[in-house]
């Protein structure tokens, strides 16, 4: 229970990523923390934390969103599991229901191998639905792509190198909704990324529900699922993290979202 509080704490103080904050909203600076984990004792001893930072920022004409999110996994004290992934993405014109942004993500990932991977690329977004309560949005982008793994020996590849470059189309649904009078948020994120090259796919998602208890903090149940096609050789192709924790955000005070231009 200590290791467990102790990982909490941390996260929730450390300041630098689906499931992202509302660009439409009027309020400048948004921010979200994140800290969910679970602790298993006896016969399997499992100790699992993750955790989120989101901070955004709205200009009238641009916007910007930043978010890194870390997980930590350690059975019978070994260590299986130390991923650090970063995301920022350039808005402009965010208010308006179609609109441009630039991608920049960064990965480090000891359960899947890599020892860094990034990807880059400009796409667009059409926002379907944005008030206090609700926010969908679905989108894509062009993006290049680098990996450098651990290893050389790959499943569903036949390269012998440790480096594997590639141009990936991305597409997406985010979306959050405020349900039972503002009693319950969900939040999610899902996007599909297949390679224009080869036969290499990756699927990743995010799901929270975060139960308010205050002005700024909820209770929080988070699920996280990614899957690649395109792995070192005996790892498995899935992962999924299903944790519990605690939010601290600014998003649940009352604020207004701007009217949306029509293009």
């Amino acid at each position: 229970m200590y290791r467990l509080l102790a990982a909490f704490a941390l996260l929730l103080v450390s300041s630098p990523l689906f499931a992202q904050l509302n660009e439409a909203d009027t309020t400048h600076w948004q921010y979200r923390l994140t800290a969910t984990g679970i602790i298993l004792g006896g016969n399997l001893n499992d100790f699992v934390a993750s955790g989120r930072a989101e901070l955004a920022h709205n200009a009238p004409q641009w916007g910007v969103f930043s978010g890194t999110s870390y997980a930590y996994k350690n059975r019978e004290h070994e260590v299986i599991a130390d991923d650090i992934t970063s995301r920022t993405i350039l808005y402009y014109g965010q208010r308006r229901r179609v609109y441009p942004f630039l991608l920049a993500t960064a990965v480090k990932s000891l359960r899947r191998g890599i020892d860094f991977q990034y990807q880059v690329g400009p796409g667009l977004s059409y926002r379907l639905l944005a008030d206090r309560h609700n926010f969908l949005r679905i989108g894509g982008a062009i993006t290049y792509e680098s990996s450098r793994y651990e290893g050389t020996a790959f499943d569903n590849y036949t390269g012998m190198g440790h480096v594997i470059n590639k141009t990936r189309l991305l597409t997406f649904v985010a979306g959050s909704q405020v349900l039972q009078g503002g009693r319950l948020r969900l939040v999610y994120e899902l996007n599909w990324q297949p390679s224009l090259q080869t036969n290499n796919t990756r699927i990743v998602g995010l799901a929270g529900v975060e139960l308010p208890v205050g002005r700024y903090v909820a209770l929080r149940g988070n699920l996280e699922y990614i899957y690649e096609n395109v792995v070192l050789a005996n790892r498995s192709t899935y992962d999924l993290l299903l944790t519990f924790g605690m939010t601290i955000t600014n998003i649940f005070r009352h604020v207004k979202v701007e009217e949306i231009e029509e293009d």
